[in-house]
């Protein structure tokens, strides 16, 4: 199993933010144990603090479009009303809060930060004075500044060197990117052709070709097809809160479950009592088991190739 290490750019958190569809699929991964995640600390800082400027700036406007209506020629048209009340967050209220959610993302989902040092700061100082990567020489001065940032991302990414496992960066950045390519990490400008090379990796493949595999023994008689699919098809269905049965036996298609072995075991669990079939949807007779099935591992590894 090939371990993935994965440097994150603020060039790719910002189109792919924490929200974002492509990065939860990351995130899952991640929470797995089937990748690290490192963000640099001003990575980090610089998307909390865009993200609190955009809010900042929406709230006060908020307030601006209060004060409008309450005074001046406008507010002679709502004279002897109830003067109304905006009870909404400061500016302190909202930049506390914001460290706190990304505080909270960084652990839920087992994201290490890579701090700045002194030897970051005096590295990255260097590259700059130096027009060392990622800066251009050919740039002038004034434009190469705007890389500063990357170059204290690049020697954060470079504490990385030596870990075991494959080193990768995800970056949209060109001249970082080439940077840290040149410096031997595997580059990904985007979230999908990571997982793609994540899932490539770690796939498993029988040691033994049909011919060569040993007899089934009789106690074996039920293709390993079906194992945990009873659990899969139960817990799935308790996700989705029993969906209409063509979407759960869409879905469970998706996480790569064969559709005639998932509606086989349906009906089984149907059989036993587990489930109850309405005609159209499919209704747990013990909800405790139903969620204990939700949260099985089967289930979150069939749910992961499913996304």
């Amino acid at each position: 199993m090939d371990f993935f290490h994965v440097v994150i750019d603020t060039s790719v958190l910002r189109q792919v933010h924490f929200q974002h569809q492509d990065f939860e699929r990351l995130l899952l991964r991640s929470r797995k144990g089937l990748l690290k995640i490192y963000i640099p600390h001003i990575v980090l800082e610089e998307e909390r603090t865009y993200l609190l400027a955009k809010l900042v700036e929406n709230v006060e406007r908020m307030h601006g479009t209060l004060k409008k209506v309450t005074e001046g020629l406008l507010a002679m048209l709502t004279q002897s009303l109830p003067r109304p009340i905006l009870d909404i967050w400061t500016k302190e209220e909202l930049a506390r809060n914001s460290k706190d959610i990304f505080d909270k993302i960084v652990a839920e989902n087992k994201i290490e930060v890579l701090a700045i040092s002194k030897a970051h700061t005096t590295n990255a100082w260097n590259r700059y004075f130096d027009c060392a990567p990622p800066f251009n020489p050919d740039q002038p001065r004034e434009t190469r500044r705007q890389d500063i940032p990357d170059s204290w991302i690049l020697e954060a990414a470079l504490d990385l060197k030596g870990k075991q496992g494959r080193l990768c960066a995800l970056v949209a950045d060109g001249k970082l990117r080439q940077a840290l390519k040149d410096l031997g990490f595997e580059v990904y400008q985007n979230v999908e052709s990571l997982i793609d090379a994540v899932e490539g990796a770690n796939k498993t493949f029988p040691i033994n070709s049909p011919a060569e595999a040993e007899p089934v023994s009789l106690h074996q008689l039920r293709s390993q097809a079906f194992e945990g699919v009873d659990v899969i098809v139960l817990g799935v269905n308790e996700v989705l809160r029993s969906p209409a049965k063509v979407d759960l036996f869409d879905k469970l298609a998706r996480c790569g479950i064969d559709r005639a072995i998932a509606e086989h075991e349906a009906r089984t669990l149907v059989l036993s009592g587990v489930l109850t079939d309405t005609g159209h949807h499919l209704i747990p007779t013990n909800v405790a088991q139903a969620v204990q099935a939700a949260n099985s591992e089967a289930v979150e590894l069939a749910l992961l190739r499913g996304l």
